[in-house]
Formats: structure tokens, sequence, C-alpha cells
């Protein structure tokens, strides 16, 4: 064990310290039909894009991105992803920051 007092060290043992961008939405996408495969290539090229997934139901696409700002954001979704020719229209969830623990039941 390294010459640290033991409670900081357990402190700094238990800690898991995460980075997450300061911005997050989830983009709902509606594709042109048949389109879909060819959107999510298109989506997996743009830089800020973490997750990506084809849905059945009232969305073709879901992708989620994590910018450090909102103009950042607003820039991927109005210049990068609306732009895609075969993107019909989409519907933006901001996640926001939650201070409330989650609670498993």
């Amino acid at each position: 064990m390294p010459n640290i007092p033991l409670l900081l060290y357990n402190v700094m043992e238990k800690s898991s310290v995460t980075y997450a961008p300061p911005e997050a939405a989830f983009i709902m996408i509606n594709c042109e039909m048949g389109y879909e495969l060819s959107v999510e290539e298109e989506l997996r090229n743009i830089t800020g894009i973490t997750e990506i997934e084809r849905t059945i139901g009232n969305y073709d696409i879901v992708a989620k991105v994590e910018v450090q700002s909102v103009k950042t954001l607003r820039d991927i979704i109005t210049f990068k992803i609306r732009r895609i020719k075969e993107v019909r229209s989409t519907t933006t969830l901001m996640c926001i920051d939650s201070t409330l623990p989650m609670i498993a039941q």
C-alpha cells in the first residue's frame, strides 16, 4: 500500500470518477422507407453520436448524441443529421442532469 493515510486511500480506491460530456440528447429519426441502413451508416460518421439503434414503431432510428455544448448539439442535428438526404424528420429529447439517485426496487 502506498504511503497515504488509510482513510484517504480507501476513499480514493472506492471512488469511481467517470467522464460524461455535459450535453446529451436522444434523436428519434424518421427515414425514407428502405433507407434505414444507409442512414445508419451515415450517422456512424458523425462525431458526437455515441449510440445508434434501428427501431420499429413511430421512429426508424434512435441516436444518442453526447457533446460539450448545446450549440454543438444544435449544429449536429441541424447541419449533419437533418441534411442526410433520406432523413424525413427528427424529434429531439434533451437529457437533463438529475441529482436524484436511482433506487432499485
